[in-house]
């Protein structure tokens, strides 16, 4: 029987990405040990470094033996296909999803429906979404002003009473409204951790434009890495021009030094800053003031069809029963979370957390060797307290996070690429047993996995430096600032990682914020790396 085709594309050291996960290619026979396929690499791959290839091959581990070439995609059509895939996830995961649709009709082999991840419909009796309407300005910096029958009326006069009549009209999501008036002194770089206190699952900054006196049209503001933000701020943008018929500016991606960057930036969930209108032009003010029902209309129907995408089933609807394990054969995991603080969650779940700690550092050492550096208790409650997700205030298991990541803990998007083919798809419902156990298992693999073309080894070197290894609060700490992406080149303005800056900090057990202030990370400087750092150590205490 020919072995199994799989679709990809074809990397440097013989390494083969696919939709199921990152493979090393060896021509070596079916059967061979790990140090065997190793010594018998396919060598047709060194030649076709980049290109989108169709093999065969017999699946071990994170190997494909047996490897053969049935056909490849040109250089040229490689690099085009590659940029489809790498620039746009949607795109990404409508071509990728046809090349699974496509693989799965060559093999013939249908997936049986109990092995499938059914999505998780809404319950109308659900807790609904929530979402965070900001009245921009302040009433001693109202923003922008314009006239109306001779008299001056403020940005944040006019968004505050637009607010309440969106709040009125919405229907898919639970509404709650920030706004700064007299006594609330809360500064612009203030407003993200007042609203991030709220664990909203979408923001809504309401303001509108001011320029030149002629200047006209609606557009929305959305942070520049945000998926999830562009996505809604291209559902609000439609309703703007639906509603008001002025010109059609678009959807502006925002950086963090640009006009309104620091909220968007800074704000842990989905959030956009609607502009819908110049209210220092006086004819396009009168005509919108006109209309102030249809614009209210207009952002409660945005919020409708956004809240839409939100998964709000009732509790027992993910933890009905224990979840077979990815990691164990033969074993299941199930934990207790409704109406747990992060606090009692960490107490009602100890012991079976501590039995999936494990499970998942035995099929670490059965991967890494002697070598493992295992996960720990204080990676564990550093990691789950940071970054679970909270509904006023209680874990929430089919929390959407700012990237789009569903669960409880945020996977990541390539988690098959770390997990292997069994990991569930990061933005869809799941189990929460499912969710705490590829996530853990990530946080394994992230100490203990090199990362191919990095130097130093990342993230494996780090975990092993001399200060480090072997003290788990230190190695904790220091997984936390890999999740944090402090050794991710992008998170830096000048695309350089400080990281024996970073090492000597933990190495020396200095403040999170000390040691990155003055670099060039995108948060330096800000609350949000104190927030963490007090996040970690209310963590530990809790161990």
């Amino acid at each position: 029987m020919p072995h199994p085709i799989h679709f990809g594309r074809i990397l440097p050291n013989y390494r083969f990405r696919t939709a199921e996960g990152e493979f090393f290619l060896s021509s070596a026979p079916e059967g061979s040990s790990a140090t065997a396929a190793k010594a018998q690499p396919f060598v047709e791959a060194r030649e076709r470094d980049g290109q989108f290839a169709v093999l065969r091959g017999a699946v071990s581990d994170s190997t494909l033996l047996e490897c053969s070439l049935m056909e490849a995609l040109p250089p040229i059509a490689s690099s085009v296909f590659a940029r489809l895939v790498d620039a746009n996830r949607g795109i990404r995961d409508k071509v990728i999803g046809i090349a699974r649709e496509v693989h799965d009709e060559l093999i013939g082999v249908e997936v049986p429906p109990s092995a499938k991840e059914l999505p998780l419909a809404i319950a109308p009796a659900g807790p609904l979404p929530l979402c965070v309407l900001d009245v921009g300005h302040h009433p001693k910096a109202p923003g922008a002003t314009g006239v109306l029958d001779g008299a001056k009326v403020s940005e944040h006069t006019f968004n505050k009473e637009l607010a309440d009549m969106i709040a009125a009209k919405a229907q898919r999501a639970a509404i709650r409204i920030i706004s700064r008036d007299t006594g609330d002194e809360t500064g612009r770089l203030g407003l993200p951790a007042k609203t991030n206190a709220l664990n909203p699952n979408f923001v809504i900054s309401l303001h509108a434009n001011d320029f030149e006196p002629t200047s006209t049209g609606s557009e929305v503001l959305y942070y520049h890495t945000s998926t999830e933000g562009k996505k809604f701020a291209t559902v609000l943008q439609r309703q703007f021009v639906a509603a008001l018929g002025l010109r059609d500016r678009g959807i502006k991606p925002v950086t963090k030094t640009d006009r309104g960057g620091d909220q968007l930036a800074s704000t842990q969930a989905p959030i956009v800053i609607g502009e819908p209108f110049f209210i220092g032009n006086p004819v396009e003010f009168a005509a919108v003031n006109a209309r102030k029902d249809a614009l209210a209309n207009a952002y409660a129907l945005a919020i409708d069809e956004y809240a839409a995408t939100f998964s709000n089933p009732k509790p027992a609807a993910i933890t009905a029963k224990a979840v077979t394990s990815h990691v164990e054969t033969g074993t299941s995991f199930s934990f207790v979370y409704e109406g747990l603080s992060k606090e009692q969650f960490f107490a009602q779940n100890r012991a079976e957390l501590e039995r999936l700690i494990a499970s998942i550092n035995t099929r670490l050492a059965d991967k890494y060797g002697s070598d493992l550096r295992p996960l720990t208790v204080q990676d564990v409650w550093v990691l789950t307290y940071c970054e679970c997700g909270l509904r006023n205030g209680k874990v929430d298991p089919d929390y959407r996070h700012s990237a789009g990541e569903r669960g409880l803990l945020p996977l990541p998007e390539h988690i098959r690429d770390w997990n292997g083919p069994s990991a569930p798809a990061f933005d869809s419902p799941m189990p929460l047993a499912r969710n705490i156990e590829h996530f853990y298992l990530y946080l394994g693999h992230l100490k203990n996995k090199d990362v191919m073309g990095k130097a130093p080894r990342y993230y494996k070197s780090l975990f092993r430096m001399d200060g480090i290894t072997g003290n788990a609060v230190r190695e904790a700490k220091l997984l936390a600032g890999v999740v944090h992406g402090y050794f991710y080149s992008p998170n830096y303005s000048d695309r350089s990682i400080p990281a024996d800056r970073i090492i000597r900090g933990y190495v020396r057990d200095t403040p999170l914020a000390d040691v990155m202030r003055n670099t060039t990370y995108v948060h330096a400087g800000t609350s949000i790396l104190t927030g963490r750092q007090a996040n970690i150590e209310e963590a530990l205490q809790l161990i």
